[in-house]
Parts: structure tokens; sequence; C-alpha cells
């Protein structure tokens, strides 16, 4: 015990240091993933962030919502959205996206159940999927997701696109402005979900 002592130390120092200094920047960037955007995608899927307890829009949910509602503006795209959350939440994302203008004929309803009363990004890519299957027309996705989601998010999709043998598909990601709440919460927040995406990474790379 009296040898691994100075090691223990040593590590938790290293820990402390990254957890305190490492800067933020450097490390969404490594769950980040840069793609350009196609001149007209088929499809916009958001994935759901979470909803308050209350009924509020979480901080990612909303940053996600936003980013789509600029994007259209800008891109004057007539693609359909589809809005990725459990039921009751879904609800509310698709209030605030049509509270903000956007059409809601454009909303698509995918008929998807949610294994349970909550969102997650297995439903999430599960419902997506679900839908590819009963439109076969659609092959250029753009999804919205917060940065430090992004590189999860990527690895689940290809390794369902490949055991589908879905080659036609091409995933895009929309990016969200530099100053959202991953770069303003606390440190406890941050590295709550960089840890939780970290593990979620390593596992998916373990199936793969």
């Amino acid at each position: 015990m009296k040898k691994r002592l100075p090691a223990l130390l040593l590590t938790g120092f290293v820990i402390v240091c990254v957890f305190f200094f490492l800067p933020r920047k450097q490390i969404i960037c490594r769950l980040k993933i840069d793609t350009g955007l196609p001149v007209e995608p088929d499809l916009i899927a958001v994935l759901g962030g979470g909803v308050l307890p209350g009924g509020k829009l979480g901080n990612s949910t909303r940053e996600r919502l936003d980013a789509v509602i600029g994007y259209i503006r800008e891109s004057n795209s007539q693609c359909p959205i589809l809005v990725q959350e459990y039921p009751a939440g879904r609800r509310k994302m698709v209030e605030y996206l049509v509270a903000h203008g956007v059409d809601d004929k454009k909303i698509l309803s995918s008929g998807f159940r949610y294994r349970e009363e909550r969102g997650g990004t297995e439903n999430n890519i599960e419902e997506l999927f679900h839908v590819l299957n009963q439109k076969k027309r659609i092959h250029r996705i753009v999804l919205v997701t917060s940065p430090y989601h992004q590189k999860r998010v990527h690895l689940m999709l290809g390794e369902k696109a490949r055991r589908l043998k879905n080659s036609d598909i091409y995933f895009y990601f929309l990016q969200l402005r530099d100053d959202g709440e991953i770069s303003r919460c606390s440190r406890w927040r941050f590295w709550h979900l960089v840890l939780h995406e970290t593990f979620g990474i390593f596992f998916q790379r373990l199936k793969e």
C-alpha cells in the first residue's frame, strides 16, 4: 500500500489539474464531428436533450431547436423535420418550433413508440431508422444535437447503418453556436456530460 500511495497521489493530482485547467474548447473539439451541409437535405432530425420535470425545455434541447430555426431561416429549407423525444417532451419541442415560425406541416410524425417515458440516444437512433425504413427516398439527413454528443451519435449511426446495410444514407451535423450551455455551465455539469459521452464512446467501440 505504501508503494501505491505516491502513484495514487500523482494520479489524483493529474485529474485535479485536468479538471480545473484543461480548456473546455479542447475537450469539446474531440467530441464534435465537423461536416459540411448538403445544399438541400431530405430530412432534419432533432435529437431531444431533455425536458425538465415542470415541462420546461432543458437548455440543450432549446439550443438545438434554436439552431434548427436559424438553419431553416437561412437556408429556406423545405424538407421535413423529425423531432425526437418521448411523447410529452416531443409536444413541448414542437410547440416551441411552431411558436417561432416553423410550419407545423413540416414536422414529421414517425409513429415510433419509445420504450419508456424518456428520450435517450438509443431511442432516437431507433426512431430515425424506423423513419428511414418507411421513406426510402431519404438519403441526406442533417442531425441536430449538442457538440459534446456528436461523436457518440456518429458511431451509433454508423454501426446501425452497417448492420442494416444502408450504404446510401449520409449524415451531416448542424453545428450550434460556440457560446452554448456546454461552454457556460458549471464545471461539475460539464464533466458529468463529458464523462457520460466518453464512456458511451468507449462501450460503443467495444461493440464494434
